[in-house]
């Protein structure tokens, strides 16, 4: 079945295709999730070895966490933690928090195989973090006591190389094993022998990772900041800092990193007048100037309203706009001296937050939209406008503020729209899209589309939009994935919401891509952080959305495709994913054949963004003909996969 419809007619019925079987993976071991947070302090954790000196849980100081904390105080033993995980030959990710007392111990982070430490990533007595390749010692960095550190490993025994995070910054890659092995089965940590010295580890996690193919792994997606990136359409949403509900000092460091080129942030009118007509610009002016010298251009939205005026407006989600005339002249005053404060950093501006949430009128909310902009424009005449930030995709809600806006005359003061579709199924949104930008365009073709929020929660009983529901942090990898990747492929900027867990007054939204703990400091990058990191750096601005990308499959299971093309050589990279359902706890493929109707590949790799994979696409397993290209056996799930070509995709 040709797909020569546009590139959001997602869902597909396939063609009669043979059978083709799952290549047998490798040996699987159990996944780990070691929290000790509910743990009897002073034992030691249920499932762990320990030999030499003490290691038992603790209360961290300072916070109602839990650890597990090993103790040295002999030179002439080492003190080590060991929790098995079950011999496998599959990739292994391995995560922990890892905090030394001090910069004159060693400490080490090991994945261990029968031959010994297979990967390390340690702290030595100097203050350097190091890590080897085969025998060979390599610096990560220097490192400061009594600071939680963020650690991933990602180690491929089929290949014996691994990869190494901290902090959500790849510091090594393709590091040859220590020692020849062919499996890992455990993850340790310990004190050195000659030193003393005290260590903490928390939320040691491990998750095995079949190789999908029996093909060649090159390598794996390599991370971009912001900076090294420039521009892209990828947005990273940091909400609500108006009423302190993140911490923006502990997640700065995960920011730049991400490799999302803007972020969204609320101006937080309450929170910088607390006085009548005096203005607090501490908090603001130290995130904004933060997040510039990170690469990330900031979009500051004017919100919410003000209680300190009679009239003022709520001010937070679903609250009303200001009203009365001292409430709206006070809300002038502040928009043009935001305005000011901000012109040479910020030159993007939404304004209010889901009007239609809280009930406020369509028209009275336009007539705030045009006193909003107007101030906004007297100061920056180039300023990009965008309006309604729509709970859903209520169309209606603004047919009629648009409405509103023209017969004022003051249609030129909005540059676009912006939505929040929040759907189980990320991908069940877009007809209601294509319907919205059928209504935008009934009063300008100019005007902009925007996924301006939407995420989904990497846990149940999650506050906000489908909190209802069952979810990991498996199943919202792959949602945030489903969605930047369908947003992408139409040529739409999208917002992924949100950079850190939030902490509401009732309970947690936990749409974060980074784990917080009760006190609002990051606990860990969740494996969406990795995901959406290997798509920034996958598509930036110079791979352009190709609409109405031809290609048809020989499956039964519903398709998605987002073909992209690369500035200067026109090579193409095309994701595709089973997009029926909300995603699943299963990554289970399907060997399918797809062809594409005008391709352009000159040395085809596959990708999967979820995990940062990259496989060579063997020479048996494609052909081309013309501009039409086959690929065989290319294992689809619900989450998006790329057919590459090698050139854009940096290793």
């Amino acid at each position: 079945m040709s797909r020569n419809t546009p590139l959001h007619l997602a869902v597909i019925a396939a063609l009669v295709g043979a059978a083709v079987a799952v290549p047998a993976g490798p040996a699987l071991a159990a996944d780990l999730a070691d929290t000790f947070d509910t743990a009897t302090v002073g034992t030691t954790p249920t499932g762990w070895t320990v030999a030499g000196g003490s290691a038992t849980v603790a209360d961290v100081a300072g916070t109602v966490d839990r650890s597990l904390r090993l103790t040295d105080t002999s030179t002439t033993a080492p003190v080590t933690a060991t929790r098995s995980f079950g011999d496998t030959s599959a990739t292994v990710v391995a995560n922990a928090r890892l905090r030394a007392a001090q910069t004159t111990a060693v400490v080490g982070l090991h994945l261990d195989s029968a031959a010994g430490h297979t990967v390390t990533v340690a702290l030595d007595a100097a203050g350097r973090w190091y890590t080897y390749d085969g025998a060979t010692r390599v610096d990560l960095g220097g490192y400061t006591a009594n600071r939680w550190y963020d650690v991933r490993v990602v180690a491929r025994p089929g290949t014996r190389t691994a990869s190494v995070w901290i902090d959500g910054q790849r510091r090594a890659t393709n590091l040859a094993f220590r020692v020849a092995s062919s499996t890992l089965a455990s993850v340790q940590v310990g004190v050195a022998t000659a030193d003393t010295g005290t260590a903490w580890v928390d939320d040691v996690r491990t998750r095995t990772e079949p190789n999908p193919v029996p093909w060649t792994q090159i390598g794996t997606v390599a991370p971009r900041s912001a900076a090294q990136i420039g521009t892209s359409n990828v947005i990273i949403g940091t909400e609500t800092l108006d009423r302190d509900y993140t911490d923006y000092q502990s997640y700065k460091p995960y920011l730049g990193p991400l490799g999302a080129t803007s972020a969204r942030f609320q101006a937080g009118w309450a929170k910088i007048e607390k006085v009548k007509g005096s203005y607090d610009w501490a908090w603001l002016d130290a995130i904004v100037d933060d997040a510039v010298s990170r690469g990330v251009r900031p979009w500051l939205q004017t919100s919410y309203g003000n209680p300190l005026y009679a009239g003022g407006g709520g001010a937070g989600l679903g609250g009303q706009i200001p009203s009365t005339a001292e409430a709206l002249n006070a809300w002038d005053a502040w928009v043009s001296a935001l305005a000011n404060r901000y012109a040479d950093r910020v030159t993007e501006w939404e304004i209010w937050n889901e009007p239609n949430l809280g009930g406020v009128d369509p028209v009275a909310y336009a007539d705030l939209l045009v006193r909003t902009a107007t101030r906004i424009r007297a100061v920056q005449p180039n300023a990009v406008i965008w309006c309604c930030a729509l709970a859903g995709v209520e169309r209606s809600y603004a047919d009629t503020v648009l409405t509103r806006v023209r017969d004022l005359g003051k249609l030129g003061l909005v540059d676009g729209i912006t939505y929040h579709p929040y759907n189980a199924n990320p991908d069940a949104s877009y007809e209601q899209v294509r319907l919205l930008r059928v209504t935008a365009d009934s009063f300008a073709t100019r005007l902009r589309l925007r996924q301006g929020e939407n995420g989904a929660p990497s846990r149940p009983d999650s506050f906000g939009a489908l909190g209802e529901l069952d979810w990991t942090e498996l199943s919202q990898a792959k949602w945030m994935l489903r969605r930047t990747f369908a947003d992408l492929g139409r040529g739409l900027s999208t917002s992924v919401f949100s950079i850190s867990d939030l902490h509401y007054p009732s309970k947690i939204n936990s749409k974060g891509l980074l784990r917080t703990g009760a006190d609002k400091k990051i606990r860990y990058a969740k494996p969406s952080y990795y995901a959406i990191q290997s798509t920034t750096a996958l598509i930036d601005s110079t791979m352009t959305a190709i609409s109405g990308y031809g290609f048809t499959d020989d499956t039964t299971n519903a398709v998605s495709v987002a073909a992209f093309r690369k500035a200067g050589t026109g090579r193409q990279a095309v994701a595709l994913w089973f997009s029926g359902a909300k995603p699943s706890e299963s990554n289970t493929r399907t060997p399918v054949t797809v062809t594409f109707t005008a391709g352009s590949f000159a040395d085809p790799v596959y990708v999967d963004p979820r995990t940062g994979a990259v496989f060579d696409v063997p020479a048996a397993n494609w052909s081309v003909s013309g501009t039409t290209y086959t690929f065989t056996g290319v294992p689809l799930y619900d989450s998006p996969v790329l057919i590459a070509d090698r050139s854009v995709v940096g290793l």
